[in-house]
């Protein structure tokens, strides 16, 4: 992790540097070199905040490592039942199922289990696959996540009884504590791949586990991961899972209009969407930012009325921020999420939510499932692939938020 750190903060010192030169050449703040800049400028720091993102995600990643292992784990082609040489997870018991697609032997074909993880590829150079770098499960990362085995309808807390100083023998008056609920109902996400026999014959060959067909599962299971991250982002609630910066439900933080520029967003604003939370909540460990990389970018320009940037790689100014990877704003840990909105789209679209996400909960009913069917297309020696998952998400608690919107 600290080669991570260190290339972090050698990139943010040059960046510095760069922006500090701006400021004495141009006397303007260093936020508008984004509006404001020459060409020359603009296309240098536009190549500088996306080296610095790249740091950044591999850090991040890297540190959330053991616990995707656990939630996005490596497919896993699961028997019913257990027994010498044939027991779930074995070699011997997947090169068996991934003979018998290829064949068509339905003898060990069945549902199975899966996750996501980097995908197993074929190893010999011919028939090697290019993938492309695909963003983690981020919210999945930071929230709380359940398994629940049907609808659920969860009671929440609203107020506490009243309390009320009373004189001796005063009378007491009776109050009631509030409750809402959330409603919980698993939505299926799905994907289908339909696969040709002379794919599956030259990509699983001899490679066994780790051929063409594991490969699909695993990419098509990213996929559904990344389905499902837009819907728990964005999602209305209404016929799908409630996303965290769903339009109005988070309602105490700081407005910019509807008309106003990101580039014009100050420290003072994000100072203030922090301390909009409650302090309880801010203390929880699950306190932090989710917010676009568009935003992200104006923010590592913004410095406090002491002069300090509120954005921090490392312990650079002590008692101002904290050492986190992969960085802080004004001290609070963040994580880039990839459909958080970056332009207006409707009155009060959140740009960057804060809050304490163990108050944002995921709900599975099932993990990634996986089903092979080598019948219905095969008349044109075709397979078809089938993976789904059923899950919902909804924030329980919008005091526990505050957002930067529109």
């Amino acid at each position: 992790m600290s080669d991570e750190l260190h290339e972090i903060q050698n990139i943010t010192h040059e960046y510095r540097k760069s922006l500090a030169a701006y400021e004495a050449r141009t006397g303007r703040a260093p936020q508008t070199v984004d509006t404001q800049g020459s060409g020359e400028e603009r296309q240098k720091f536009a190549l500088m905040d996306a080296d610095l993102s790249a740091a950044e995600l591999l850090a991040q990643n890297k540190a959330l490592e053991a616990r995707l292992a656990k939630l996005e784990a490596q497919p896993m082609l699961t028997r019913q039942g257990s027994g010498k040489g044939g027991e779930s997870g074995t070699d011997e018991y997947s090169q068996r199922w991934l003979e018998s697609v290829r064949t068509g032997k339905p003898m060990e074909t069945r549902v199975t289990t899966t996750g996501t993880s980097n995908a197993p590829i074929p190893v010999d150079m011919e028939r090697r696959i290019v993938m492309k770098m695909q963003q983690a499960n981020v919210l999945r990362a930071i929230s709380t996540v359940s398994q629940i085995d049907s609808d659920r309808q969860i009671t929440v807390e609203g107020n506490l009884p009243t309390t009320a100083l009373v004189a001796e023998s005063g009378a007491v008056s009776a109050s009631d504590p509030t409750f809402s609920r959330v409603t919980v109902t698993p939505y299926k996400f799905a994907t289908r791949v339909v696969v040709s026999q002379e794919f599956l014959d030259d990509a699983i060959g001899s490679s066994g586990i780790g051929g063409g067909l594991e490969w699909l599962a695993d990419r098509c299971a990213v996929s559904i991961g990344l389905g499902t991250e837009q819907y728990f982002t964005i999602g209305t609630g209404s016929a799908q899972p409630q996303g965290i910066c769903d339009n109005g439900v988070i309602s105490q933080g700081v407005n910019l209009g509807t008309s106003a520029a990101l580039a014009n967003l100050t420290a003072d604003q994000v100072i203030d969407c922090v301390h909009a939370v409650a302090p309880q909540y801010r203390a929880d460990p699950s306190f932090r930012w989710f917010l676009s990389d568009t935003i992200l970018k104006h923010i590592r320009k913004l410095k406090d009325t002491a002069g300090y940037y509120i954005f921090s790689p490392a312990a650079s100014v002590p008692q101002t921020n904290v050492v986190g990877l992969p960085g802080t704003i004004y001290g609070v840990p963040y994580s880039v999420g990839q459909y958080v909105p970056a332009t207006s789209t409707a009155e009060n679209t959140p740009y960057a939510v804060v809050g304490a996400f163990r108050y944002f909960e995921i709900f599975d009913r099932t993990g990634i499932q996986s089903l092979v069917d080598p019948y219905s297309n095969a008349g044109n020696m075709q397979t078809n692939l089938y993976l789904w998952t059923r899950t919902d998400s909804a924030i329980m608690t919008a005091d526990a938020f505050a957002a930067i919107t529109s």
